[in-house]
């Protein structure tokens, strides 16, 4: 018969064995994911916290550093400016918004195709605009929107509507709206992965069911498909808040925020007190964190008040 003590101190002594080639093996892997923890510490985080710090200073990026308190935000207050960019800001957060139910629709439409060919096809196409840089189509946009030879006044040109040449992104009464358009139909093609994605991992019996209990199709998007996709919804729609809250690049290239105020965002309102004439760094940092303390409590109010299930 075995030695009981003997097969306990040889079970120890494995024991011991495994726990340092599992200590190795997690040290080797800590190794690995090291410089892209302290990448992310250094080109993310930290401008993050020097941002928060010089929002106190009235700063010049360089050698003038003053440390002036809330001044900076007691001038936010007082700028006109600043809240015409903020009403902007709020009327593209509605329409982004909005504008996500048709990428919504379209997925659960897409969702109920069950030739294996329609699918796809219908994920090829939504691939094929990921591929293209976002810069060359808000560039295509710009060329639509041209008033001498783009797309919408030639095509009301060839209508015989020529009384109805606009200016479009030079009217300062057409050009947010003109920001709002781009993208028709607005199917957003990372978002309709996600729901697609969503959609594809809900048990089959779920959808059995629905038709052996005589669902509609209209009823199981409302009762069914939507409530499932919640989680998903959720995430996009912070997405959205927040890309619209802090973004800037569409009104940088496609309008510089003119003509006018008219497309002013305060993402770009913070981009040009900094990087203007008068390199307003301090300034440019406080609106940067109120831009981040509103685009935090909205995400914040967005994750209580949507649930999953």
């Amino acid at each position: 018969m075995n030695d009981p003590l003997r097969v306990t101190g040889a079970s120890l002594r494995q024991s011991k064995v495994r726990s340092s080639a599992l200590g190795q093996s997690r040290r080797i892997a800590y190794l690995f994911v090291l410089p892209a923890f302290l990448m992310t510490l250094l080109f993310d985080y930290y401008p993050i916290l020097d941002g928060m710090y010089h929002a106190f200073y009235r700063w010049d990026g360089a050698t003038l550093e003053k440390f002036v308190g809330f001044d900076n935000f007691v001038e936010i207050v007082e700028d006109s400016v600043f809240w015409i960019s903020v009403r902007n800001m709020a009327i593209l957060l509605v329409f982004h918004i909005v504008l996500m139910i048709p990428t919504l629709v379209a997925c659960i439409v897409l969702f109920r195709l069950r030739s294996v060919a329609s699918q796809y096809v219908y994920r090829i196409l939504f691939c094929l605009p990921m591929v293209v840089p976002g810069l060359v189509t808000l560039l295509l946009w710009q060329f639509m929107y041209n008033p001498q030879f783009g797309f919408f006044n030639q095509l009301l040109a060839i209508l015989g509507l020529d009384q109805y040449k606009q200016l479009w992104l030079g009217d300062p009464n057409l050009a947010l709206w003109c920001l709002i358009f781009m993208g028709f139909p607005w199917i957003g093609t990372i978002a309709a992965l996600i729901y697609l994605g969503g959609l594809q991992s809900v048990d089959g019996s779920i959808w059995d069911a629905a038709k052996m209990d005589g669902v509609g199709p209209v009823a199981q998007a409302l009762k069914i498909e939507l409530p499932l996709l919640k989680g998903q919804f959720k995430l996009n729609l912070i997405g959205a808040i927040s890309g619209t809250i802090t973004g800037y690049g569409t009104q940088l290239i496609m309008t510089g925020g003119g003509p006018g105020y008219s497309t002013l965002v305060p993402g770009l309102y913070m981009y040009q007190r900094a990087f203007g004439g008068n390199t307003e760094f301090g300034y440019a940092s406080a609106v940067g964190l109120m831009l981040f303390i509103i685009a935090l409590l909205i995400s914040i109010a967005t994750m209580k008040f949507i649930k999953s299930e």
